[in-house]
């Protein structure tokens, strides 16, 4: 018998196929389970090695032994005509088959179940764009590393070292980092790595966990590539709490090595955290986390953890772009004032640039810091400075908040609000499931009167961060918009019970049932903005609506005055409230001289029309100013100083006569009465839940000429009757438990 023939009867060829076969089958399992319970790369490899070190001894021993019905003997102890190799064949055969069949299950199992089903067939657009960014750059999303501690105290911990390698890679030229709030938002969600990848157009993920103990920390890191779900690279690293620093290196620096440094044109240098201070950056991840829930605490709370960091660290420039930024959102928050909001950030921004000059994160900064809504700027300039940041956006892709706040500037300062739209457009490509940039596009819509998609846009943007108390109240906005009498009350009430210390959300709230004539109501909600903030601007402004309410006009007269001579801020129309309500009450009074002259001696600067007065609180003195003359200017020397005045305005900025009200008035005053009444019927024609005090407003002599038309006395009239029909759907809302809690 040849050597061949030898092999064959004692089933060495059988036991190497069911071998080889088996240890393939391991291979995957293992490589699948191992990284998912914590174990490192190297005990992969370790079984690998085994297994393969054991292929030539699993032939060796089926060579030299049999296995006979007395156990395992010597091939050279076993009677030839006693032995049973065919029916130990016959068994190897069936036990091959049977791997091969578990094999089999399992690619189709990992295939059509782990995998998830084929998506279905997207768009053109879609896909489009979905090619364009995977096929453009190397492209990757970094997902929350899971905290393994046992502690929910150490969330913030591995959600910061998650936040700060998303920074770290996003400043590798070439490749494509989907956004903090886009990666987040599959934080505890049990989703496919394919179903991440498509949804957030990406090639890799990157995924870990931290365990923290002591000065101890244990951090796992794996790189999957999204296509076939392989782990592309996986690492464990031990350390004490002091390496943390080394680790996020080695980390993103064996993430940027497994993409392939090539594709990323080689040579490539590791955006490394600004401090090496422990303390510091420990206490930076903290802030971090409360500035990311935005609310008035959670950014109080964020400032004063932040100045601890720098504290400890005066040098660490992300925690003070980080500050600077906080700033900016208590600003738009209503936190802090403008003067303010200026004096914290500007220093912070020239201790910066001090030590890094080009710093692009600060540059974008400063100019959000300046191009604020209540900011009195050329519109050259203004263009000027949004091309920059426009050019700086590109550059800084991770900066969601900083695209949308540019978003508004463009749509509302410049008012280009498709220009607006598309800048949103591009950040939902790097973030597409960011609530900030849906919001932001409900905002913009909004100014397009798309009142229907400004609504989906509000409510995109809930679906994705139910905790923002802002979604609400723009929901509440909407409603108005759109005519919800109801709606605008009941969104506005999830608004205050998101953030019950917010106490501008329940100052909307007392003004609402103000304007609606129901000022015992409103009184209950002002009563709450005294306990939250005794001394805040919309307190002030909340006793002129509590006056109109209970038409009380010489109230109205004396807090008007009080508010134009401090004067009040431009937060939530405080200021225009004011000035527009004084002009009113003193000329339905036959004041108009007396007002003129208040003004005039408050600002002595609006007499001179050569030129816009350097604030826009002056700017809307001046209009006022105009208004008043009507009851003691001839109807030229009106008209000629409000022609100076008006293109001066328009210079300045087209927006000064976007809405039909303003154009009324120009209309007016420049002699074209038609017109002036087609445009009050125009804004007549919107609900009267959009600004139920439309009637006060139109109940001046100034109006007369446009208010004695029989079309428009009408309509007048009519809205009082539908005012009336409210106030009835109000009180009956009000009779439910939500409200009388």
């Amino acid at each position: 018998m040849n050597l061949f023939e030898e092999l064959k009867r004692r089933n060495v060829f059988r036991v190497g196929i069911a071998y080889t076969v088996a240890t393939w089958l391991l291979i995957q399992v293992t490589d699948t389970v191992f990284p998912r319970i914590g174990l490192p790369d190297s005990a992969v490899t370790l079984v690998i090695a085994l297994l393969f070190v054991g292929f030539i001894p699993a032939l060796i021993f089926a060579w030299a032994f049999e296995m006979t019905p007395e156990g395992i003997k010597r091939e050279k102890d076993v009677d030839r005509t006693q032995s049973i190799t065919p029916t130990t064949g016959r068994k190897l055969d069936r036990m091959i088959i049977g791997i091969l069949t578990v094999t089999v299950a399992y690619l189709l199992i990992d295939k059509l179940v782990l995998q998830g089903p084929a998506p279905a067939e997207p768009t053109q657009t879609t896909e489009t764009e979905s090619e364009a960014v995977v096929e453009a750059s190397p492209s990757i999303a970094v997902l929350p590393f899971v905290n393994m501690s046992g502690d929910k105290d150490n969330e913030y911990f591995s959600d910061g070292l998650t936040e700060t390698l998303l920074h770290m890679l996003a400043q590798i030229p070439g490749l494509h980092v989907a956004a903090r709030t886009s990666s987040f938002a599959f934080k505890g969600q049990n989703s496919s790595i394919d179903e991440i990848a498509k949804t957030l157009g990406v090639a890799h993920i990157l995924e870990g966990s931290v365990q923290k103990s002591g000065e101890r920390v244990r951090i796992t890191a794996q790189l999957i590539r999204a296509e076939d779900g392989f782990h592309v690279w996986s690492q464990s690293y031990d350390r004490t709490l002091e390496d943390i620093f080394a680790i996020q290196d080695e980390i993103a620096e064996d993430v940027t090595e497994a993409l392939d440094a090539t594709l990323l044109g080689g040579n490539v240098e590791i955006a490394h955290i600004e401090t090496s201070d422990i303390g510091a950056y420990d206490t930076y991840l903290r802030a971090m986390e409360q500035q990311s829930i935005g609310s008035y605490g959670s950014l109080s709370n964020a400032e004063s953890l932040f100045k601890q960091a720098l504290a400890a660290d005066p040098d660490f420039i992300d925690a003070k772009l980080a500050l600077a930024r906080n700033f900016i959102m208590q600003f738009n928050t209503g936190l802090i004032e403008e003067a303010q909001m200026l004096q914290e950030v500007m220093p912070l921004l020239s201790q910066v640039r001090e030590l890094q000059p080009d710093n692009r994160l600060a540059r974008a900064i400063e100019k959000l810091a300046r191009l604020h809504p209540e900011a009195m700027i050329d519109q050259a300039v203004l263009r000027t400075e949004v091309d920059e940041l426009r050019a700086l956006l590109p550059m800084i892709p991770a900066e969601t908040y900083i695209r949308g706040q540019s978003a508004a500037i463009i749509a509302f300062g410049l008012n280009q609000p498709e220009v607006a739209l598309e800048v949103i457009e591009a950040g939902l490509m790097v973030d597409p499931l960011s609530a900030e940039l849906y919001a932001q596009q409900g905002n913009v819509y909004q100014k397009m009167t798309k009142y229907g998609d400004a609504r989906d846009s509000f409510l995109k943007a809930i679906e994705l961060d139910p905790l923002d108390p802002n979604h609400y109240g723009r929901m509440s906005a909407v409603s108005a918009n759109l005519g919800d009498v109801t709606g605008t009350f009941e969104w506005r009430l999830k608004n205050i019970k998101a953030d019950p210390q917010d106490h501008e959300i329940a100052g909307h709230m007392a003004r609402s049932f103000y304007e609606w004539g129901l000022p015992e109501e409103g009184d209950r909600w002002l009563a709450r903005v005294r306990v939250l903030a005794p001394n805040s601007d919309i307190l002030q402004r909340l006793q002129i609506d509590r006056a109109i309410s209970r038409k009380d006009a010489d109230q109205v007269i004396a807090v008007a005055r009080n508010m134009i001579a401090a004067p009040a801020s431009m937060r939530h129309d405080s200021f225009p409230t004011a000035v527009f309500g004084y002009s009113t009450y003193m000329s339905r009074a036959g004041r108009h001289k007396e007002g003129y002259e208040f003004l005039v001696n408050t600002r002595p600067e609006i007499e001179s029309f050569e030129q816009l007065p350097g604030d826009i609180q002056g700017v809307l003195t001046q209009w006022v100013s105009i208004e008043l003359m009507s009851g003691f200017k001839s109807f030229e020397e009106r008209k000629s100083v409000w022609q100076v005045f008006a293109q001066n305005l328009q210079a300045h900025g087209p927006w000064w006569f976007d809405d039909p009200i303003d154009q009324a008035v120009d209309f007016l005053f420049m002699g074209d009465l038609d017109s002036a009444i087609e445009k009050t019927r125009e804004d007549l024609a919107k609900p009267l839940a959009s600004w139920p005090v439309r009637g006060e407003f139109w109940d001046s002599p100034t109006w007369d000429p446009i208010t004695s038309n029989p079309g428009i006395a009408a309509r007048l009239a009519e809205m009082e009757r539908e005012k009336l029909q409210a106030r009835e759907q109000i009180s009956e809302m009000l009779q439910g438990p939500e409200w009388n809690q």
